[in-house]
């Protein structure tokens, strides 16, 4: 890899969205990828994600400030979204817009800030925009995109939308990772690889670490949270010859269940090793699951347009059985598994080296 010096005085900012994990996992790599090639590249965390994602992603905390910009979803849980609380929170920011662009752009000014970075806010875009610095979008989607597809059921959201189109027609450059919905509010577009996080642990040592045979069945629960009751619990814990693995703030205290955080394992080091992820379609557990061939179990997620975009890509890619909710939240997971081992495996061909192209791409604006 290609190190690029003499960048001790640019100064990044770069901002991730709240919504879900998934954001923020890939920005992270591709922030990781920027401070390998540029060791003196100073970057600006803007953001309310969780810290120990960076702490994971970077091995060391970055200083962060914390300040949502946009909203994504308000969520009820981990699969339903409340639209009219999401309708609501955007247009708070949009009645607050004059003051936040000025906070904005006196942070960039005070800050010298050299670049903007979004995946995906929006307002950024234009402080920058007013600032006279370059801006750069990286994502498979844009909100304004999103959020269209509620206007035709609630009409409140049309002038949110156009708010939000404005705002992206100001990005300098947009990174459209694979499995993209419609990115064309931003007038430059460029194609970048699959942004996915690599086990650095084998197969082998990993099950090992876990306590696990090489020929047992395993299976990663991969959700932010997934209340199931006590006759669910019992119903996996009779699917006796499997393991499922998870992280808190799940607990299961099942037979059969076993918390991860006692392990010194990172999530992709488990996604690497497991036989499938049981999950819903977001980009970060679908590029994870890419990037290593591993099969899922996946199951609905509400009215999201990004959804049938993955799910599509899924079912080109990789081994995949469908789960419906209400059997995930009953418990019912037996015959999806039993179908999955039935299912030959499909072997992944995308390329995953999103973050080092994006990494690259961004040094050379800022050298330009």
């Amino acid at each position: 890899m290609k190190v690029i010096m003499g960048l001790k005085q640019k100064k990044l900012a770069y901002y991730i969205t709240p919504h879900g994990f998934g954001h923020a996992v890939r920005s992270l790599e591709v922030i990781r990828n920027l401070l390998e090639q540029a060791p003196g590249l100073e970057i600006r965390l803007v953001s309310s994600i969780p810290d120990f994602l960076v702490r994971h992603a970077l091995g060391k905390p970055m200083p962060m400030r914390k300040k949502p910009l946009d909203i994504g979803l308000v969520q009820r849980d981990s699969l339903q979204f409340d639209l009219e609380a999401s309708r609501q929170a955007v247009a708070s920011l949009y009645q607050n817009r004059r003051a936040l662009l000025a906070e904005e752009t006196r942070f960039l000014k005070t800050q010298r800030i050299s670049a903007v970075i979004c995946d995906i806010p929006f307002l950024p875009l234009s402080a920058a925009s007013q600032c006279g610095i370059p801006s750069i979008g990286i994502g498979n989607f844009t909100w304004d995109w999103v959020y269209q597809a509620y206007v035709s059921s609630d009409p409140e959201w049309a002038p949110l939308v156009d708010w939000i189109r404005e705002s992206y027609q100001k990005c300098d450059l947009f990174l459209q990772l694979p499995m993209h919905g419609d990115c064309s509010a931003c007038p430059n577009i460029q194609q970048v690889p699959l942004v996915a996080r690599r086990a650095k642990k084998g197969r082998e040592e990993t099950r090992r670490i876990l306590g696990l045979r090489s020929d047992q069945e395993v299976y990663l629960v991969s959700f932010a949270a997934l209340d199931l009751n006590t006759k669910a619990q019992n119903r996996i814990q009779d699917i006796a010859d499997r393991v499922f693995l998870f992280k808190r703030p799940l607990n299961f205290p099942f037979r059969n269940g076993v918390c991860l955080d006692q392990f010194p394992l990172s999530y992709e080091d488990t996604v690497g090793a497991v036989d499938a992820v049981i999950t819903k379609p977001g980009y970060g557990i679908v590029a994870d699951c890419l990037a290593h061939g591993t099969p899922m179990i996946y199951t609905d997620r509400g009215d999201f347009a990004e959804y049938d975009v993955l799910v599509r890509e899924m079912a080109r890619q990789l081994t995949t059985v469908y789960l419906a909710s209400t059997d995930l939240y009953a418990g019912r997971w037996k015959s999806a598994i039993e179908k999955l081992g039935r299912q030959p495996r499909v072997h992944p061909t995308v390329t995953h080296n999103g973050a080092e192209v994006c990494a690259r791409i961004i040094l050379g604006f800022l050298n330009g």
